[in-house]
């Protein structure tokens, strides 16, 4: 068995040493552990993938009447 955890590279370094204490002590275990960044390439807004996120609300006019669904305006 292997734990492997994979980390945003923006954490603070607190969270960067409670990690080496989680790799020495399953390394006491006899567990060999992997921790790499996630370090993704250039900005995160350019790695953004709206598909990836989008939700399906079924709502067919929902860019023609969004005031109505967030605010409760009446329908155009």
């Amino acid at each position: 068995m292997q734990l492997t955890i994979t980390l945003p590279d923006i954490l603070p370094d607190q969270v960067t040493r409670v990690m080496t204490k989680v790799r020495e002590f399953f390394a006491q275990e006899g567990i060999p552990v992997e921790i790499k960044p996630d370090a993704p390439k250039g900005d995160s807004w350019d790695n953004l993938n709206i598909e990836d996120i989008a939700v399906d609300t079924g709502i067919t006019d929902f860019a023609e009447n969004h005031d109505h669904y967030l605010y409760g305006t009446p329908k155009r």
